[in-house]
């Protein structure tokens, strides 16, 4: 039997952050290295050094797109790389990643991949004949593509909601998935423990945040949560945050957190690229997001045996449906406070779900939720 030809993917992705460098480190690591060729064409970002590894694990070469006086020439790296190699497809990561590949392939004619991690935010598309034009625009280049690749329903919906999308264009959806082998029968006691190393007692009830600091993601809602449940309680329980991540929004929230005399409940430390220690550190997680693309974090949570506490927002829901989180509404922070108390009582967590009452453990979200499982 013939050797099969090697396929060359070209990836694109303008912000190779977060969500997306997390769905790449998962994703193309399953992709057997003696049919495919892949480069990544990417910025170096706040992420670089984790990303840099994650490329190098896997045998992907990592085309470095600078920028030139603060400017974005992504798509002049684009052509510049196809004018130079040969790739069989390209994949988009991301609407902004589009657009540049879109224009760049013009004369290449190499059949693109668009993939949507996110949402079209009306700040960005702005207002007027503007942003009617940047409407139509990014229209044109969805459908100028041959696949919408979306990572959950609701992202699909959303995207069809404000574009026309042609009927001939093939659309399809694919949820994210994680590694389990990475949070499942994962202890990490003694030595090794977070708490112990951040001086953080036993008794101390932890609540996790993990992500970009920034709107999307939610975290001022978890400050108000902090300063309703402190203020109720007076201080009477030990209760704490321990907020992982960075962003451009991280001095706003720990300015805030001071002004209203938490700070000795928040514990923040930068972004980790082992997120299992803090799962395993803390008793609950909490995703007070206004909207995700899916939400991998909560797959990851569930998957280590931890409680979680999640917003209804788009994509999101996705994640959690018919698992054992706690489910409160997006953009509000008495749900979320009256959550924490429930759980900081010392009594054992139980939903109403497909799974009844039980409380919640690793195996339950494995065998019903698939999208958990290795790709």
């Amino acid at each position: 039997m013939p050797p099969q030809p090697i396929i060359r993917l070209l990836i694109v992705a303008r912000w190779p952050l977060g969500g997306i460098r997390t769905y790449m480190k998962y994703t193309y690591k399953y992709f057997p290295k003696d049919r495919f060729q892949i480069t990544l064409l990417a910025p170096e970002e706040g992420e670089r050094e984790t990303l840099a590894q994650d490329m190098n694990e896997m045998g992907i070469e990592w085309v470095k797109a600078a920028r030139v006086a603060g400017r974005d020439f992504l798509c002049l790296r684009v052509f510049q790389l196809l004018a130079r190699q040969r790739f069989d497809v390209i994949q988009s990561e991301g609407f902004i990643s589009a657009v540049h590949v879109h224009a760049a392939n013009l004369f290449h004619n190499i059949p693109h991949v668009v993939t949507v991690h996110g949402i079209l935010e009306q700040k960005y598309l702005g207002g007027g004949l503007l942003g009617k034009l940047k409407r139509k625009w990014l229209q044109f280049v969805i459908n100028g593509a041959d696949a919408l690749y979306s990572v959950s329903r609701d992202m699909q919906e959303h995207v069809e909601s404000l574009l026309k999308i042609s009927k001939k264009l093939r659309k399809v959806v694919i949820h994210n998935g994680i590694d389990v082998s990475r949070f499942t029968d994962k202890e990490l006691s003694g030595d090794k423990s977070l708490r112990k190393k951040l001086g953080i007692p036993d008794t101390t009830f932890l609540i996790g945040f993990l992500g970009r600091f920034m709107p999307q993601k939610g975290f001022e809602y978890l400050i108000e949560a902090m300063d309703i449940l402190v203020k109720r309680h007076h201080g009477s329980r030990d209760i704490r945050v321990l907020a992982v991540g960075s962003g451009d929004y991280l001095e706003a929230y720990q300015k805030k957190v001071a002004e209203k005399g938490l700070a000795s409940r928040f514990v923040f430390l930068p972004f980790q690229p082992d997120v299992a220690p803090v799962y395993d550190a803390a008793d609950v997680i909490v995703m007070p997001s206004v909207w995700e693309a899916f939400g991998l974090q909560a797959a990851e949570a569930l998957c280590m045996g931890r409680h979680i506490i999640s917003s209804d927002c788009i994509g999101l829901r996705e994640a959690i449906k018919d698992t054992p989180a706690i489910v409160v509404p997006t953009g509000t922070p008495r749900p979320l406070r009256i959550a924490y108390h429930g759980l900081s009582s010392n009594r054992p967590l139980y939903c109403s779900t497909i799974f009844g009452r039980r409380p919640v453990n690793v195996s339950m979200f494995e065998k019903h939720h698939p999208n958990c499982r290795r790709y």
